[in-house]
């Protein structure tokens, strides 16, 4: 089994026009020019891994009100395991417009709803129970208002005691604090503070010095995005990696895409810090040039690997 963890999930909405325009009314009359889907850094990353042949895949966190009803049979539609802890208010959306002349990239994000502590509690239990059989355990992404910055110390202290490796996608203070417990795998996730472990991040420099500072923390594999590329840290060297020839299309899924082809190669070639990163790669580009979210299978990851490039950079 495997388990991704995603404790603010919300529906993801996405709108492709011809131009966005601000103060333009503007209708859409096709199906295609629009994406409806459940989002959350965790869950795309398991729906991904569904995609690519593992089936037995597990999402826990929180979910709320009649929009949570409508998210879980979403969720249930890509053969997701759901495990969710229901709240009160509502769950979020997230509304992305995407121009095409020229083109254009705009995000709106709900602020988080609230979750009481009783149902971080029952969260904690149910995770305790529902990990025994997981082969890989993936935690990412904000938490909602009402969590402990804890939070994600909690649930890798409880894989700690079952022996289970986490891969940790994270921000901030949870991040800070998860970082006690060891995560065997951590990308910083930065974009809205522009600081990793408080350290504001701008120059090649930087980034290394706090990939490295990851590393005498005790997580063993650091991953950090970098202006779009991404740095990956190994025992005595850092590497950059980055795509020969880019065309976006949508960001949204591209991160995700890269977590679950990690583990999809690492599961089945065991890991190798160039070739899985490669891998990985190919999968996040594969994803940022289309308009669909998600992977749907192997080849498109292997059509790409050609034009991710990995070179060691020089300190």
């Amino acid at each position: 089994m495997i388990t991704t963890v995603t404790l603010n999930p919300a529906i993801d909405r996405e709108y492709f026009v011809k131009n966005n325009t601000p103060g333009y009314h503007q209708y859409i009359y096709e199906n295609q020019q629009i994406n409806v889907s459940p989002g959350g850094k965790g869950l795309v990353s398991a729906i991904d891994l569904k995609y690519l042949g593992y089936s037995d895949v597990q999402n826990i966190g929180f979910v709320g009100g009649q929009q949570g009803l409508f998210f879980e049979k979403m969720v249930q539609e890509y053969k997701i395991t759901t495990n969710y802890i229901y709240t009160e208010e509502e769950m979020r959306n997230n509304i992305y417009i995407i121009g095409k002349e020229p083109v254009t990239y705009t995000h709106y994000n709900d602020y988080t709803y609230r979750v009481e502590s009783s149902d971080v509690e029952r969260l904690l239990k149910r995770f305790k129970r529902s990990i025994t059989d997981s082969d890989l355990i993936i935690i990412s992404g904000s938490i909602p208002e009402g969590v402990s910055f804890s939070i994600y110390q909690d649930l890798i202290s409880i894989c700690q005691q079952k022996g289970k490796k986490v891969y940790l996608f994270a921000s901030g203070k949870a991040l800070n604090r998860a970082l006690q417990e060891s995560p065997h795998f951590v990308v910083p996730y930065f974009k809205h503070s522009n600081k990793i472990l408080e350290e504001k991040v701008e120059l090649l420099e930087d980034y290394i010095r706090v990939g490295k500072k990851l590393q005498e923390m005790g997580v063993k594999h650091v991953s950090i995005p970098f202006h779009g590329k991404r740095l990956i840290f190994g025992e005595n060297k850092v590497y950059s990696i980055s795509a020969e020839y880019f065309r976006l299309m949508n960001w949204l899924g591209a991160g995700e895409a890269y977590n679950a082809a990690f583990f999809d190669h690492m599961l089945r070639e065991g890991f190798d810090i160039i070739e899985t990163n490669r891998y990985a790669g190919a999968a996040a580009l594969a994803v940022s040039e289309k308009k669909e979210v998600f992977l749907k299978s192997r080849s498109e990851i292997e059509d790409k690997l050609e034009l991710i490039n990995i070179k060691e950079v020089t300190l």
